[in-house]
């Protein structure tokens, strides 16, 4: 059997540990449903207050995970990397 390579099951361990919050569920969700939100819209769909919603777009973007866009005062979020719409889409989007 073939010896897994720690720093790579790592990172994927976090990467699961991301995705099983509820909320940042929710939030992964609706942009991968919808595309770029704003943080207010993203708080109606996960039915917590905005500086709760603004943390946790705080850590997937840490992540690299979404991206932000800014219009005037506005922020737009979107998810930018493929493997996590690719899961989402398998996973919670799947009929």
């Amino acid at each position: 059997m073939e010896k897994l390579n720690h720093d790579i099951t790592d990172e994927k361990a976090e990467l699961f540990k991301i995705l099983s919050n509820n909320v940042r569920l929710c939030i992964l969700t609706n942009l991968c449903k919808n595309g770029e939100k704003r943080v207010n819209e993203l708080q109606q769909c996960a039915n917590s207050s905005q500086s709760f919603v603004s943390q946790q777009l705080m850590k997937l973007k840490y992540m690299g995970i979404i991206s932000d866009r800014k219009d005037g005062v506005e922020v737009y979020y979107k998810i930018c990397d493929e493997r996590i719409k690719n899961i989402i889409k398998t996973i919670v989007l799947e009929e």
